[in-house]
């Protein structure tokens, strides 16, 4: 009966040596960090801040963070905890403080390379919508801004810049669309050709990141 006892004992205690050895070296599912950059284009809109925050229920404290707006365009790189039920809220505000578009997604997120999605912020007032995108990938389009003449340069050739979340440049293949095809279209390589008088944008899209050019064309 001792000898029935000291088996037992001792196969309980190997198992949980194997049990601590194996969870020692475990990474929990969804543990580390996860980097997203986020674009928002508020040309347009009398946005001069944006701030984006992102919450959870695992998360003790909200994380904030502010987004520079270049040639207006807001964008920039956040650093979260990997894992799932975080609502990033994005709020923007004009230059005297008062917010005039917000919009929130709850994601799933991981460590590496993320999908991108798209969040919509609503107006509070009689605005445009702004659409910002969060993702592993960004879209460079140049040159911008361009101006076109239905009576003298008439066309454009675009180029696409696509870069990863280290800022490093990545190779793929994007779509080029056009918001107003009355007043300029644009080929499948990112020529864009005037068409009308007016203004519109051109956009260059990969794996749901977005960047876009602005064209104006004159008579």
């Amino acid at each position: 009966m001792v000898l029935v006892r000291r088996s037992f004992a001792m196969a309980t205690f190997a198992s949980l040596l194997t049990l601590a050895s194996c969870s020692s070296g475990t990474t929990p599912a969804g543990g580390g960090d996860a980097k997203l950059v986020i674009t928002a284009n508020v040309s347009g809109t009398a946005v001069a801040t944006v701030v984006v925050e992102v919450t959870a229920p695992d998360l003790p404290t909200p994380m904030v963070f502010n987004l520079p707006i270049v040639a207006g365009v807001a964008s920039g790189t956040i650093t979260i905890p990997a894992g799932s039920n975080r609502t990033v809220t994005i709020r923007a505000f004009d230059g005297g403080g008062v917010l005039t578009h917000s919009g929130s997604s709850t994601i799933s997120v991981q460590g590496g390379t993320n999908p991108t999605i798209s969040i919509t912020l609503m107006p509070l007032t009689g605005d445009v919508p702004i659409h910002a995108t969060l993702g592993s990938f960004t879209v460079g389009v140049t040159p911008s801004p361009n101006t076109l003449s239905l009576g003298g340069t008439q066309t454009v050739q675009l180029t696409a810049t696509l870069l990863d979340i280290e800022g490093q440049p990545t190779s793929g293949t994007v779509s080029w669309a056009t918001q107003n095809p009355g007043v300029a279209t644009v080929s499948s390589t990112g020529l864009v050709s005037a068409v009308g008088v007016g203004e519109t944008n051109v956009f260059a899209t990969f794996q749901g990141a977005v960047g876009s050019a602005a064209i104006t064309v004159t008579p």
